[in-house]
């Protein structure tokens, strides 16, 4: 079922942002720099159930009108106990725009997220690759005409799995608090 959510909301992102780019005239090319602090919520076996905390970077690149955006995204973890963890994904934001110099966003996200956790007590490491669909939401101030400042929450659902001798790891969730710093600019035709 996930999965096949997932390959919707895609196809959404595909088809919204090609109708983005052909029927409006106000539109921006977008650079995002990204970074922020991670929570990953994993279970362990049946047992357990443990919150790993970890920086993270990404890089965002997308469009937006007076309304929307749409962004490409990649991002990488790495701390406690993972050797990675990486994402791909698309986000379409939704603008509320109130004032000329700040603006609130919402939106959804789906993607790729693959993951190498190498756990403390000698256990051999887990991987999974696997798709994942959010949300997101924060406050957008324009420093400029070319250049926001994000600050923001996003929350990924995961649910991967690895089982090795009879053991699964589960990979859940993840929730971000990030800044952004995004340079917007118009290409001449």
């Amino acid at each position: 079922m996930k999965n096949k959510l997932s390959k919707i909301v895609f196809s959404t992102f595909l088809v919204t942002g090609s109708l983005m780019a052909q029927s409006i005239d106000n539109t921006y090319s977008l650079v995002g720099i990204e970074g922020g602090y991670n929570s990953v919520d994993v279970d362990m076996g049946e047992s357990s159930n443990s919150k790993h905390k970890m920086p993270y970077a990404g890089l965002k690149l997308g469009a937006q009108t007076d309304e929307y955006r749409l962004f490409t995204s990649v991002r990488y973890f790495s701390g406690d106990d993972f050797d990675y963890i990486t994402t791909y994904g698309l986000e379409l934001q939704y603008l509320l725009n109130f004032s000329k110099s700040v603006n609130f966003y919402f939106g959804i996200n789906t993607g790729i997220a693959n993951i190498k956790y190498s756990p403390v007590n000698g256990e051999k490491y887990r991987t999974t690759s696997d798709g994942y669909f959010g949300g997101d939401a924060g406050i957008s101030m324009h420093l400029s005409d070319t250049t926001d400042l994000e600050i923001g929450l996003r929350y990924i659902d995961i649910g991967a799995s690895n089982t090795i001798k009879n053991v699964t790891y589960t990979f859940n969730s993840m929730t971000h608090g990030y800044a952004s710093l995004i340079y917007k600019f118009q290409i001449d035709e």
